[in-house]
């Protein structure tokens, strides 16, 4: 969907439904994008300071699996809350806020936390299997969410612990920032088809 620039996505307004027809998007997308590849292929990098794609798609598995907790605690009536969860109005900004700069149209760039940082060596071709079966989980998941549960429910920020948002706003979070990095991988790809070309000419 982010390819098309007639198509403007307010991340901000998803509802629920809308983030699981996003999530199913995000599937086909990457499938039809990457599924083909090979472990060359998915591993190149344009450079050494850049992410090659698998390395996209294994930071998203990661910072997935860290945001379903954080959704899972937020969503548990028996976890303990902070002072910060109860601040009347601070999820809210604070979610409004992640959303926006997350999305792929977003050009600032950030360093990925510690533990959502992805392999350094070789990584396998099933990270497109991987990464489809997450997220049809997730979208099982949101399938069975009540979204005014989740719009009331505040869950931490697994990054940055101080951060609070509702669960709502974390899954919007969860697709603005799979796009992001599903369009920097598009971008890799490119830059991939074009090397691959250049060296083709110059023989």
């Amino acid at each position: 969907m982010p390819r098309n620039d007639a198509v403007v996505v307010d991340y901000t307004r998803l509802s629920l439904a809308d983030v699981e027809a996003q999530l199913e998007e995000i599937v086909r997308d990457v499938r039809s994008a990457f599924g083909n590849m090979d472990g060359r292929q998915l591993n190149w990098k344009p450079d050494e300071a850049g992410w090659s794609i698998a390395q996209c798609l294994d930071h998203l598995l990661s910072a997935n699996r860290l945001m379903l907790r954080s959704i899972d605690d937020g969503l548990n009536p028996a976890a303990p809350r902070t002072m910060w969860q109860r601040l009347p109005g601070l999820p809210a900004l604070f979610g409004q806020a992640l959303i926006r700069s997350q999305g792929p149209t977003v050009t600032r760039k950030y360093k990925a936390p510690s533990d959502a940082q992805p392999a350094l060596s070789d990584i396998g071709t099933d990270v497109v299997q991987r990464f489809a079966e997450q997220h049809q989980q997730m979208a099982t998941l949101v399938e069975s969410l009540d979204e005014r549960r989740a719009a009331r429910a505040i869950m931490r920020s697994p990054f940055v612990r101080f951060i609070m948002y509702s669960v709502l706003d974390g899954w919007r979070i969860i697709v603005a920032h799979d796009w992001r990095h599903i369009e920097q991988a598009r971008r890799v790809a490119a830059e991939l088809a074009g090397s691959a070309q250049a060296q083709r000419q110059a023989r």
